[in-house]
């Protein structure tokens, strides 16, 4: 059975907000987080912005790096060649 998290209203009205500006003002978003508080709300102002360029950076990757496609790839290779299997080697001549 899976343990439920709780998280404090402050903290979600925080990371709402942080997740929020982050996405329609960026700039706005940098300068608030540079602040130095010490605050549940502050704390998820924070963690928001850090979720929201998280989640554009990944937009922004190719689609072979998205999720665990490298690893899939990696594992792919290493059973190639295991085989004797290498479709972008050439053989030697």
């Amino acid at each position: 059975m899976e343990k439920e998290e709780t998280v404090s209203s402050d903290y979600q009205t925080g990371f709402n907000e942080g997740y929020t500006i982050a996405k329609y003002n960026p700039e706005l978003a940098v300068q608030l987080s540079t602040i130095s508080v010490e605050s549940e709300r502050f704390t998820g102002f924070q963690e928001g912005r850090e979720q929201f360029i998280k989640e554009q950076v990944k937009d922004k990757l190719p689609s072979w790096v998205k999720g665990n496609t490298i690893q899939k790839g990696l594992d792919t290779i290493e059973k190639n060649l295991e085989k004797g299997i290498n479709k972008d080697i050439e053989p030697e001549r």
